[in-house]
């Protein structure tokens, strides 16, 4: 279903309508299109991982992640999102910033550690939700193709989030498609859209595998990695402190790779989109008993987010209280 606005501050009433009329307790959020065949050819859905007409052949499906660019949902999909707390009280925050020595910097840099009081704040993961397209039929006319978009992880509408991830999905497609609308998973032509991927950890201890070369996969194994990323790669692959294992994200986690501390503490990174490090001060057994919808929705105190700027480890490893020799 098309739509003006490329973006809905609630669901709009045509759609909560056709969710009325679907008896099923899960649905998919899912639209159709019609595009051009011209602008196929002229490299106009690149973004969708649609380099030519051949990329639709044999109705493969293509899976892309839309661009933060996008609209307001496409950002906190890809970066998370930061809620500050005004309502509670403030709490000492320490944090580092580097200068040069004696305002000179051809002397050298020095860091400094700044506590103020600060608000609360809590952070939602990047949920790294993908869409997925495949071409349906040719319209009548030959310049034309049909395609099928949908968010692959279906909603059940017995949850008490169902409205809130509703809204969130549609907005997500809506931005990238100014498409979107609502099917249910008990029709036959449905069934292959809606298989749910087992989510799950793998645990790694210190020692076992070849952590390097799994980020390396999560990456798609690229030939030229930026330096920023290279940084943490070699950081998540030999930590300077101790840790108990690696954990490699599988599934619907597959582009997550984490440590483990004796301490309990996990460290969450992900390499491909992730804008920050996330620090969970839980211990793995009840961190690998979360859900995908779980873990990116937690609020609490007991969660860090970490960003990649340039004190990012002294950072990280201040909110760890490893204080290096």
């Amino acid at each position: 279903m098309k739509f003006r606005q490329n973006h809905f501050r609630k669901t709009p009433e045509k759609l909560l309508f056709e969710l009325s009329q679907i008896k099923s307790n899960t649905v998919i959020v899912s639209t159709k299109i019609s595009v051009s065949t011209e602008d196929l050819t002229d490299g106009k859905y690149k973004k969708w991982n649609i380099n030519s007409i051949k990329d639709l052949a044999d109705k493969s499906v293509i899976d892309f992640i839309p661009s933060k660019k996008e609209g307001p949902t496409s950002k906190i999909n890809l970066v998370g999102k930061t809620i500050i707390l005004r309502d509670l009280p403030k709490e000492d925050k320490s944090w580092n910033i580097t200068g040069p020595n004696f305002g000179d910097y051809s002397k050298g840099t020095h860091t400094a550690t700044i506590t103020k009081p600060v608000f609360q704040k809590e952070y939602e993961l990047p949920r790294d939700i993908h869409l997925s397209i495949k071409q349906i039929d040719r319209e009548q006319s030959k310049d034309e193709i049909q395609l099928q978009i949908w968010i692959q992880e279906p909603l059940h509408r017995d949850e008490k989030n169902f409205h809130d991830d509703l809204l969130f999905s549609l907005n997500l497609l809506q931005e990238s498609t100014g498409n979107c609308g609502i099917i249910s998973t008990s029709q036959a032509e449905n069934d292959k859209l809606i298989e749910e991927k087992q989510k799950d950890w793998e645990f790694l201890p210190v020692g076992t595998g070849n952590i390097r070369s799994k980020i390396l996969q999560k990456l798609g194994n690229k030939k030229e990695i930026p330096e920023s990323s290279q940084e943490r790669i070699d950081y998540f692959t030999n930590p300077p402190f101790e840790i108990v294992g690696h954990i490699n994200g599988i599934n619907s986690f597959e582009r997550y790779i984490g440590l483990e501390l004796p301490n309990g503490i996990i460290i969450l990174e992900n390499f491909n989109y992730g804008n920050a490090i996330f620090v969970f001060k839980k211990d793995f057994d009840s961190f690998s008993k979360m859900t995908r919808g779980e873990l990116i929705k937690r609020k609490s105190s007991d969660t860090e987010r970490i960003p990649h700027n340039k004190n990012w480890k002294i950072n990280l490893e201040t909110v760890l209280g490893f204080n290096r020799k």
